[in-house]
């Protein structure tokens, strides 16, 4: 399992996804990655199968709208 950010807007659509980098990219790997949220937006972390994040953009978005999102 993956733990990842979401980027909502203020109609529930999903804007974007950020992971933190794991310990196991190496030195050169970034200690932190996230987004922030502009006016009328929220973030959300969320815990998905590692499957999804090896799968294209718009199914992970599908998936999240429809488990995490409502």
């Amino acid at each position: 399992m993956a733990t990842i950010q979401v980027l909502i807007d203020e109609a529930g659509n999903v804007l974007g996804t950020a992971q933190k980098p794991s310990a196991s990219e190496g030195e050169a790997a970034p200690e932190q990655v996230g987004l922030v949220a502009g006016a009328g937006q929220q973030l959300a972390e969320v815990e998905v199968a590692d499957e999804l994040l090896e799968g294209s953009a718009a199914d992970l978005y599908a998936h999240l709208k429809q488990n995490f999102l409502g």
